[in-house]
């Protein structure tokens, strides 16, 4: 059993949808994605709804946990669309293994977590004080309550906004204060449509590679 984790049931719009169902006897949805048995689980923003990953985790019982969903890029050379596998929030084993796998991931770093949505100017600061390959506000928290079950997980996450772009306001609930500000939340949702299917057929070929390696 893999649990699939994201911030957001938006995030996997396009994965749901791959999932084929089943009922399952715990109550909790389960059914067959690259050829695993997995189940959904939605920790909110900023990982406010964690205690239903962990009711999920005691009545499921998952041999592994994937994090993912979007992060923001904190490194020049990343783009929207890139997969970026977390190093600080993956088992070790399991990254080195996975590290071998070009074809599935574009780069690989650490992770910070933020307490709120990062500027293009707070995306360069944790660069350089962090080293940070991307940055979101769930991963650490999901990793913690890992360690503690004792569960392998694998962090990985699609970069939705490249290390000098702004996510618009209208998504951070920011007010918005100029009629531009609406045509690039235009654009931005638009480009989040496209990366939903990119960001499934990753999880796919993720999820592939962990069963075949014994991950």
């Amino acid at each position: 059993m893999v649990i699939l984790v994201f911030a957001l049931p938006e995030e996997a719009r396009v994965v749901r949808r791959r999932i084929r169902w089943r009922k399952s006897p715990v109550g909790v949805p389960r059914g067959v994605f690259a050829e695993q048995e997995v189940s959904l689980a939605f920790v909110g923003i900023s990982a406010v709804r964690i205690a239903e990953l962990d009711r999920s985790i005691e009545q499921l019982k998952p041999r592994i946990i994937i994090s993912s969903g979007f992060a923001g890029g904190t490194r020049s050379l990343l783009e929207a669309g890139d997969f970026v596998l977390s190093t600080n929030y993956t088992d070790a084993d399991i990254g080195r293994a996975l590290s071998q796998h070009q074809k599935i991931f574009d780069a690989a770093g650490p992770f910070v977590q933020v307490k709120q949505v990062a500027s293009a100017t707070d995306k360069w600061s944790l660069n350089r004080s962090h080293g940070a390959c991307a940055v979101d506000m769930e991963s650490e928290t999901i990793a913690g309550l890992c360690r503690r079950k004792g569960i392998s997980l694998v962090t990985a996450r699609m970069i939705s906004d490249a290390i000098d772009e702004a996510i618009p306001a209208v998504f951070t609930q920011r007010k918005v204060s100029r009629l531009s500000d609406l045509h690039g939340a235009g654009g931005f949702a638009a480009r989040m449509l496209r990366l939903t299917g990119k960001l499934a057929d990753r999880l796919e070929a993720l999820v592939k590679t962990l069963s075949k390696s014994g991950g």
